[in-house]
């Protein structure tokens, strides 16, 4: 039974081109929502989402609206997007 209130998630899954290539993903906010080598597999709200392969190294946006699966070479071919600030609460 789908509830109108109910939250909808969508799984997403990114494959990176070595089994021990570090994906990070975030959320657009600067925080971390889950790190995985090699393969990332996840279920998360629609938004949008930025990922990097290995901590530092350039960001790629990332749009969930429906199951999406994504190799690296699909993003990294892609256009690469600002790094987001991250907000320390109560500072």
């Amino acid at each position: 039974m789908n509830n109108d209130n109910e939250l909808r998630y969508f799984d997403l899954t990114i494959a990176a081109t070595s089994p021990t290539t570090d994906i990070w993903l975030s959320d657009t906010d600067g925080h971390l929502v889950q790190q995985e080598d090699g393969e990332l597999c996840t279920s998360l709200l629609p938004g949008e989402y930025v990922v990097e392969f290995e901590l530092g190294a350039t960001t790629y946006p990332v749009s969930l609206y429906e199951p999406t699966e994504l190799t690296e070479a699909e993003i990294t071919s892609g256009p690469s997007c600002p790094r987001p600030r991250v907000r320390l609460y109560g500072v």
